[in-house]
């Protein structure tokens, strides 16, 4: 656990390194300035985006000026969904697949293409670039088969390249690994539905990221370059709209089928606005990242726990996306997953930890609960009373059995949860108090002033307070306990009177003192406050005890 934070923190260095190592690469684009071949030179120039078009056997030429020669080998890469052949000065320098005027004698050439040229052949001067393109096979839909013919140092290429690759394949295998975790976290722990769909979350981003560069790595013939965007596309709409439904899920929110389906409709009609591809994913990531951030926005105006740090995400995330503009397959996504799934990630397992403490504290608040209902003194008391009132009265020696098991069963059952209503906490007491009137002989009460559905508290704080006062004080004429419950702002304050009776020695050990405390802290955390005084002012005199609780939403 402790090597995590640093390689979250490797990642990400990775993630912001590659912008500046793209950016170091100095490539000279040879986009501009084309005319179709036996034109004269008077014709106007074109940009090859504007002269290429799918379906047709297009050859252009133009000249190239060179300042200086340049003092290693170049590579002249061409990407676009084409078969080609290139001259330059004249000589044929490099093929990639076969052209042809018609889709039958064609055969496909690679999406990326890249000639290694000698300092000789780019000496100082101007030369004379020929270009022939087939795109006999290339869908009519596809607004350009062109994307890119630049002249760039060989080692410059190869080291953005390396760099351009890195991050993403580094971050997809901790994406995939962190989707295994938690998988195995989903089935063997937590079994909860945000888990699950984090592992989900993990996989379609590695899955997405490795289909993304997958081009880069391997290259392929360009008719499998439409099948990729098509796969490329269903994956972003799976991640963009499994992200929205994590947040939904970990909060918690109502209608879970409703939400879930709008929000797979509204991820799909931002990808099926007309664009193009990169322009559809770039849509589709931006809608989930927006309905993401409603969702903590939402969280965070309800009070609902991890809000604040999901919005943060969610905020940084959206902010980050937008900044990267229309460089989402040349990085924006990988660089937005490093700074939204990792800190979940290490959100989650924080929690992971957390409630595992909270459970190991939990059992030892159950067990502490149990030894200190269970006490000899308080057993014996009662047995030696039910001695009595059977030799007196049957029925009220049966009336008392039945209290006592209902106490211990309420107790036992109370015990393994980490929180419950109020209303059963006053069943609880008023039970309690039930036993020890039939032990003093006089009447045992506890009055409610206020409303008590709604509230839940951890078990057995105010029967704990009840015996805390008998075991300090003497009523010889019974006792009424007043308890109030107020909602003031975000809170709830419980305040329970305890009147003062004769002082009785008792040798405690303030254990009922620390139960209410530490019970008060695992379920509410700092939310809760806790405090006790002796009021001479109130009649009768006595001890007010106030509990701050935090308001459910």
């Amino acid at each position: 656990m402790p090597a995590m934070p640093s390689l979250f923190r490797y990642l990400l260095l990775c993630c912001l390194a590659l912008p500046a190592f793209a950016s170091a690469m100095h490539p000279l684009s040879l986009d501009e300035g084309w005319r179709t071949c036996g034109n004269p030179p008077s014709t106007p120039a074109a940009a090859l985006q504007q002269l290429v078009q799918p379906g047709q056997l297009l050859c252009v030429e133009r000249e190239l000026s060179l300042v200086a020669t340049p003092p290693s080998t170049q590579l002249l890469v061409l990407s676009a969904l084409a078969a080609s052949e290139l001259w330059l000065d004249g000589v044929l320098i490099g093929s990639n697949g076969q052209p042809a005027r018609q889709a039958s004698g064609e055969r496909a050439g690679d999406i990326d293409f890249a000639i290694h040229l000698r300092p000789q052949q780019l000496a100082m001067g101007t030369h004379h670039l020929r270009l022939l393109l087939s795109m006999q096979q290339v869908p009519a839909h596809l607004t350009s088969p062109f994307y890119a013919l630049y002249l760039v140092d060989r080692q410059d290429y190869r080291a953005a390249l390396a760099w351009y690759r890195l991050p993403p394949l580094l971050l997809a295998g901790a994406l995939a690994a962190a989707a295994l975790l938690f998988l195995a976290l989903t089935l063997l722990y937590q079994r909860q539905r945000h888990w699950a769909m984090f592992a989900a979350l993990c996989l379609a981003a590695a899955l997405l990221l490795v289909v993304e560069i997958w081009r880069s790595i391997t290259g392929y013939a360009y008719p499998w370059h439409l099948p990729r965007l098509y796969t490329v596309s269903a994956l972003t709409w799976l991640f963009s709209t499994l992200l929205p439904l994590y947040f939904y899920a970990a909060y918690r929110l109502p209608r879970w089928p409703l939400a879930a389906a709008v929000l797979l409709a509204g991820v799909a009609l931002a990808g099926a606005l007309p664009a193009h591809f990169d322009a559809r994913c770039w849509q589709m990531f931006l809608a989930g990242l927006a309905a993401s951030l409603t969702l903590n926005l939402g969280a965070l105006w309800r009070r609902l726990p991890g809000s604040r740090g999901g919005t943060l995400i969610a905020l940084a995330s959206c902010a980050l996306f937008l900044l990267t503009g229309s460089q989402f397959a040349e990085g924006g996504f990988a660089l937005v997953v490093c700074f939204l799934l990792l800190p979940l990630c290490a959100q989650l397992l924080a929690q992971l930890l957390r409630e595992r403490s909270k459970a190991v504290r939990a059992q030892q608040l159950e067990n502490q609960l149990l030894r200190k209902s269970m006490q000899p003194h308080f057993l014996m008391n009662s047995l030696s009373l039910i001695g009595e009132l059977n030799a007196q009265s049957p029925q009220a020696a049966e009336t008392f059995i039945e209290a006592l098991g209902a106490e211990l069963r309420m107790l036992n059952e109370f015990a393994q949860q980490p929180s419950i209503a109020l209303t059963q906490e006053l069943a609880m007491c008023e039970n309690y108090l039930s036993i020890m009137g039939t032990r003093l002989q006089q009447p045992c009460s506890l009055q409610l002033e206020g409303e008590a559905a709604g509230i839940t508290v951890p078990p057995a704080i105010l029967l704990t307070a009840l015996e805390n006062a008998f075991s300090h004080n003497r009523y010889r004429h019974g006792a009424l306990f007043i308890l109030r419950s107020a909602r003031l702002a975000q809170t709830r304050v419980l305040t329970l009177l305890l009147p003062e009776g004769e002082t009785r020695p008792h040798a405690g050990s303030g254990m009922g003192e620390q139960y209410i405390r530490a019970s008060l802290h695992a379920v509410f955390g700092d939310d809760a406050r806790y405090a006790s005084e002796y009021v001479s002012e109130q009649h009768p005199a006595g001890w007010r005890l106030i509990f701050t609780l935090p308001a459910a939403p």
